[in-house]
């Protein structure tokens, strides 16, 4: 996605109207997400290895944290990628 090589697809990728409506979009949308999620896996690896050799946590509570983590970073990246998308289709039509 981040290097603009996923085309358009029923099952792949930043898949919203806005999306969809213009080819533009989509390669500029997903490849924001893309980027997006690779910083957050990379956030997601550091606390995975970082939290054991800091903390003695039941393992219960450290999958929580890490499920945590990815959970609420996904939804920050939908909601992200949702609005840059609205966006970059309304400067593309002229309505920005």
């Amino acid at each position: 996605m981040a290097a603009r090589r996923v085309r358009p697809d029923r099952w792949y990728g930043l898949r919203v109207p806005a999306t969809f409506a213009d080819e533009q979009v989509w390669y500029e949308a997903n490849a924001v997400a893309g980027r997006d999620m690779m910083a957050l896996g990379s956030v997601l690896l550091l606390v995975a290895v970082a939290i054991p050799r800091l903390a003695l946590l039941p393992a219960g509570t450290y999958a929580a944290v890490c499920a945590g983590l990815l959970g609420v970073g996904s939804l920050i990246l939908t909601v992200r990628g949702w609005r840059l998308a609205n966006r970059l289709l309304r400067e593309r039509r002229g309505d920005a």
